[in-house]
């Protein structure tokens, strides 16, 4: 048996899930075994039992040799990487159409009654193996018919905590991916647990990827914002006053009650967001998920690239696909160039997002922090602009929110 049929049937074993997601069939398998192994999976599943080493030798015991004798089904559910299955997935089907592509190709060689349009007919059909997404655009005319109208519906996307911000843009909405700019340490993962915050409240569930920091420094951060506790002081809360530790003892309980995640393994791959995606999409089943990426550059793509440039690019389509494959917004943060500090007006524009061609093209909106204390130091003033750059399904614009520093609080200015 190759290495990716068994890598491919050991993510099967792992996440019994992926076989009913999975665009694979059995005649997809180039080795006898495995098709019968594949098979009795999918017997398995549609009797509702659970697919295991167990169930696996159980119900095929009669020919247990052929798939390689129990040691080997044993030992299958070590192989595979479910993180990666989607990579899997579409390296197997490439092979297989290569294989079949061959084999019609030779055979239609051998033919003495050439007929070329037959020959460009199989390979057409071998060309649409793995595009199961037929449109039916009567089917979404249906859905949009039944929907309530606008008037009677509150809030159409997730809430990002500042009504001035939705009233520009509707809130957060599915399939749409949102990228955050700003200079370091200007109130980015502030601004993003903002976000994290209304949606939970929301009733909707963030997924926060944090490629930077870890998630007890997250969570202390989370902590002091709820708690209203000076985040330098959170950083050593045996020094909080009997009063502050009670507000850090409550706030931990808001926390505990609301529903996100946090993951901040280093390196995280797209492949890697993805699969925790789909997971929580199955945990959390019902509920409405909105994913937050800290932040776009440290997003490890191993893919071989001839630059940055086509490095970001890669990425920056994936985040629009998983948003629109997965129907949920995906808001990722972005570190912008040093150019902004050399201009007199140092409020962002779309040019100063690094590689910003692919990521401002692929992007349904852009936006950019700016606090004019960051840059003056003498000033007292550290509200936050945020700048509306890019939306490309209604306007743009600019509104400022208050920000505290020290709390990393933020709300809409009449409500701060």
């Amino acid at each position: 048996m190759s290495y990716l049929e068994r890598e491919i049937l050991g993510c099967f074993l792992k996440d019994n899930t992926l076989i009913q997601e999975t665009i694979i069939q059995a005649a997809h398998f180039n080795e006898e075994s495995s098709k019968l192994l594949y098979q009795s999976m999918l017997v398995l599943v549609s009797e509702n039992k659970q697919v295991d080493q167990v169930t696996l030798l159980a119900t095929n015991y009669e020919y247990i040799q052929q798939l390689g004798g129990p040691d080997f089904i044993t030992k299958l559910e070590a192989t595979g990487n479910v993180e990666h299955f989607e990579s899997y997935e579409r390296e197997f089907i490439d092979q297989y159409k290569q294989r079949e592509t061959e084999r019609v190709i030779k055979g239609w060689l051998s033919n003495d009654n050439k007929d070329s349009q037959d020959l460009i007919s199989e390979l057409q059909l071998l060309d649409d193996v793995g595009h199961s997404d037929d449109p039916d655009k009567n089917a979404t005319l249906k859905e949009m018919h039944d929907l309530p109208f606008l008037e009677d519906v509150e809030d159409a996307g997730v809430p990002s905590g500042f009504n001035s911000l939705d009233a520009l843009t509707g809130g957060f909405q599915n399939h749409a991916s949102y990228i955050l700019g700003a200079r370091p340490s200007v109130g980015k993962t502030a601004t993003m647990l903002k976000f994290a915050l209304s949606a939970s409240k929301n009733n909707a569930v963030p997924l926060l990827f944090s490629l930077e920091m870890s998630e007890e420094s997250l969570l202390r951060r989370l902590i002091a914002t709820v708690g209203r506790i000076n985040l330098f002081i959170a950083r050593n809360p045996h020094k909080l006053s009997a009063g502050k530790k009670e507000d850090w003892k409550k706030a931990v309980n808001i926390l505990y009650q609301l529903d996100f995640e946090i993951y901040d393994k280093p390196m995280q791959t797209i492949q890697y967001i993805r699969s925790k995606i789909r997971k929580a999409k199955k945990k959390h089943e019902g509920k409405q998920i909105i994913v937050l990426i800290d932040y776009l550059t440290l997003i490890h793509n191993a893919g071989t690239f001839h630059s940055d440039h086509a490095k970001y690019t890669d990425i920056s389509a994936r985040l629009k696909a998983m948003a629109q494959e997965y129907d949920c917004p995906v808001i990722t943060l972005a570190q912008l160039s040093r150019g902004v500090e050399q201009r007199n007006d140092k409020r962002p524009m779309l040019s100063d997002l690094r590689e910003s061609g692919s990521i401002e093209q692929d992007a349904d909106m852009v936006m950019f922090l700016y606090r004019e204390g960051y840059y003056d130091k003498s000033s007292d003033d550290d509200n936050i602009e945020i700048i509306v750059a890019k939306h490309r399904d209604g306007p743009t614009g600019t509104v400022t929110v208050y920000y505290n520093k020290s709390t990393g609080i933020m709300a809409d200015l009449d409500a701060g």
